[in-house]
């Protein structure tokens, strides 16, 4: 079967100043898609409509030139009105073109969906079996699909979703993600992540242990947390530097390392394989993770850069979305990090439940005093998927313009929440204020210019644009 996979953009207007900000990046989950669907037997062609700059109608065109039987949409909630044009002006000009939406927004909307007319087919959880099965199904020209567990499709009465697919326990089955489909040489990852280029993206795990109130992420990995093999991790790592000549990667994981017993294997792979000098990575982590014996084997392993998710600097509001950790334990893993040699971005929220104007001026000396090297301060989005999202849905400030849901919003009037009592164009102004506080003091711009050296001066500029309010 012929299968035309596509990474939509979202609509960059919505973004206004913060645009430039904003850098493709390896899309790693239509990556896995597309290595299932070639390992099937699938001819398989890869349209990111974001890292190539397209129109919809340049998106349509090539569509129309490769002629699939099946178009896969991977489907974020910023994104969700760009596909529903998409799919629109496909079955406009190819009526016979099956199309099937996947990722977070089709996962949690997908009788919707289907019901719109936007999707013959949603696919839940791991799709990586789901989509092989499907392309099976129509191959067969079969009708009934109820036997193709984690799907929702078009029955002859209306939607159907079937019963879950279970969670794939044995990650390492998977193939490596098919990287070689994809624009590669255009991906980045976000302006204070990136070190070194080319840079691709890599999953030690699925799923987390945590459930933190403002995170969608189980509906991309599943509430259980699933491990790799550290083995066949570095495997993975050695391939993509040999094959690609990566000299960065990005671990996607919410968590990497979860624990030490398997980021020992993993350092020690990296070491003797002399992997270190030739590629380096970073990870997402949380503070309570980073004790000295951790942080000192990932920069004998090639670990460069950690992101952490602070959050806040207020106790009470990380007791308010279920951070469970303290802003005292967040110092001491920052601490640790940084004595370890180990560059640290702190990831903030701001506007979150509960929050006033006092509250947000007191994460952001929180973060001065930290002496991170970056940081990112966000304004706080319930997505759909999270706790926050199911427990104030159109019970607040909520509202269903799908593009409206992103942490950059200049447009007051379009902001999706605030806390009550929280003006939201104080809010806005509060977060481009805290950008200014952080970067605009001498001991940063000396780190910036002449130790770390790794924003571009273009993102300076736009970074420096988007704090101009």
């Amino acid at each position: 079967m012929r299968v035309l996979l596509v990474n939509p953009a979202m609509n960059m207007r919505k973004l206004g100043r913060f645009a430039g900000l904003l850098e493709p990046m390896p899309c790693i989950g239509l990556a896995y898609i597309a290595a299932a669907l070639e390992a099937h037997g699938d001819t398989v062609r890869v349209v990111d409509m974001f890292a190539a700059h397209l129109s919809g109608d340049e998106v349509l065109d090539r569509v129309e030139r490769f002629r699939p039987d099946l178009v896969g949409m991977t489907v974020l909630t910023p994104s969700a009105a760009v596909c529903s044009a998409l799919s629109r002006a496909i079955r406009a000009r190819m009526p016979e073109v099956r199309i099937a939406w996947g990722a977070i927004h089709a996962d949690l909307f997908a009788r919707e969906i289907v019901a719109s007319g936007d999707a013959d087919y949603c696919i839940h959880g791991d799709g990586e079996a789901t989509i092989t099965e499907l392309v099976e199904a129509i191959e067969a020209g079969e009708t009934d699909l109820s036997g193709i567990l984690g799907l929702t499709w078009a029955g002859p009465d209306g939607p159907v979703t079937n019963p879950p697919r279970p969670l794939l326990q044995d990650l390492d089955t998977l193939p490596y993600p098919a990287w070689h489909l994809f624009p590669i040489h255009r991906y980045g990852l976000l302006p204070f992540a990136d070190f070194a280029r080319p840079v691709l993206t890599m999953t030690g795990s699925r799923g987390c242990p945590y459930r933190c109130d403002y995170c969608s992420l189980i509906h991309t990995g599943g509430k259980v947390y699933r491990r790799r093999d550290p083995v066949r991790i570095a495997d993975e790592y050695e391939y993509l530097v040999d094959r690609y000549g990566v000299r960065q990667i990005g671990f996607v994981d919410p968590i990497f390392p979860l624990v030490r017993r398997d980021l020992e294997p993993f350092c020690r792979e990296m070491i003797d394989r002399k992997l270190v000098g030739r590629c380096q990575w970073l990870s997402e982590t949380r503070a309570d993770r980073l004790d000295p014996e951790t942080c000192r084997l990932m920069v004998e392993g090639g670990c460069r850069r950690v992101l952490i998710g602070i959050e806040s600097g207020v106790d009470l509001l990380l007791g308010n979305v279920n951070k469970r950790i303290t802003t005292e334990r967040i110092r001491e893993g920052v601490a640790n990090a940084r004595a370890a040699g180990l560059q640290v971005v702190g990831l903030f929220m701001i506007g979150m439940p509960g929050e006033t104007p006092e509250m947000t001026r007191e994460t952001i000396e929180f973060a001065v005093d930290l002496d991170l090297d970056f940081a990112k301060f966000a304004i706080t989005v319930p997505f759909p998927g999270s706790r926050l999202f199911a427990d104030r849905w159109q019970k607040t400030l909520f509202r269903d313009d799908w593009e409206n849901y992103t942490t950059f919003n200049p447009d007051p009037n379009a902001l999706i929440y605030h806390p009550e009592g929280y003006d939201p164009a104080e809010l806005i102004r509060m977060q481009s204020y805290a950008h200014r506080r952080f970067y605009l003091r001498p001991r940063q711009i000396r780190r910036q210019v002449f130790d770390l050296r790794t924003v571009s001066p273009r993102m300076l500029l736009y970074g420096l644009y988007g704090m101009a309010i």
